[in-house]
């Protein structure tokens, strides 16, 4: 659990920046409806505290994991796959949607409404400053995410102050690694790797469409070479640039690989809290936060 101060961190902080966000963000411990069941204590993160809307309801399969010593993969992406169940729901992911569907000139289907709301969620939670914590910095690493799950085994959100620190700290290439590979959990094909530049990578995410027109679409998993606008679908980058993008298919670990449970816990209530939210509120979070951990 977070420590006291770090409560009051929470309050001070969404103080500090309310000025520069739209009237929607506010203490989460303030606004949270006492008829839900998400708590809105000390794990969530103090990144400005966003209200979380009052619709979001924890389903069971979600699980309870701050008293389970470990977690598994497999049950943190069932949690994760019920919450993007919830998003489904969201008015502002359907709005967000929409204005990505427009934007990309697709053609709007189920099929692509689910895999949406599950690379967004993958996509803000794992990015650089993402509402897991993970920070940005030149590893010089193997593209792929082994290390991230390595450090994830003694990761703590929060310092002893209250303060958010990094769970993790990768380069691009690691970030867009653990993206593909946990979005492909939540069963989103066509996920791979893009080097915009040599020595810079981003995710792209495939869609092919009923016509067989292939749209790649960037998922900017840092802001490096980007403005900090720079979010899901941004055109910073062509995509078309590399000839070939292949399938992030490598399994970086098992199903039964673990992760300890409070952290697991940590992971499933700031989806919570942030999931349901709009793309622009999520970006202009995101930027705080990324700022507090010393991201890009």
């Amino acid at each position: 659990m977070m420590p006291l101060l770090a409560m009051t961190w929470t309050v001070l902080f969404a103080i500090a920046v309310s000025s520069d966000l739209d009237p929607i963000v506010a203490a989460t411990s303030a606004t949270v409806d006492p008829s839900t069941s998400v708590d809105p204590s000390p794990s969530v993160d103090p990144s400005p505290s966003v209200d979380p809307s009052p619709s979001i309801e924890e389903p069971p399969s979600t699980g309870r994991f701050e008293e389970r010593e470990f977690v598994s993969l497999g049950e943190l992406t069932d949690a994760l796959e019920s919450i993007a169940k919830q998003m489904e729901g969201s008015p502002m992911v359907r709005a967000d949607f929409q204005r990505f569907v427009l934007d990309h000139e697709l053609v709007p289907s189920s099929a692509l409404w689910h895999d949406y709301v599950r690379v967004k969620l993958v996509f803000e939670a794992t990015r650089d400053g993402g509402f897991w914590h993970l920070r940005w910095a030149i590893t010089n690493r193997s593209p792929n995410s082994d290390v991230i799950w390595r450090q994830w085994q003694t990761a703590e959100p929060f310092d002893g102050d209250g303060r958010p620190q990094a769970t993790a700290t990768a380069e691009c290439d690691e970030l867009s690694a653990l993206f593909a590979f946990l979005a492909r959990e939540l069963g989103v094909e066509r996920l791979g790797l893009f080097w915009p530049q040599w020595n810079h990578v981003v995710a792209v995410w495939t869609i092919v469409m009923a016509n067989g027109e292939a749209k790649r679409i960037v998922v900017p998993t840092s802001q490096i070479f980007l403005d900090a606008d720079a979010s899901l679908g941004d055109r910073g980058f062509n995509p078309h640039k590399q000839k070939t993008i292949y399938t992030y298919r490598r399994r970086d670990v098992p199903r039964t690989h673990r992760i300890p449970g409070q952290l697991a816990q940590f992971f499933v209530e700031q989806a919570l809290a942030f999931a349901l939210l709009d793309q622009r509120t999520l970006q202009r979070v995101r930027n705080h936060r990324s700022n507090e951990l010393g991201g890009s």
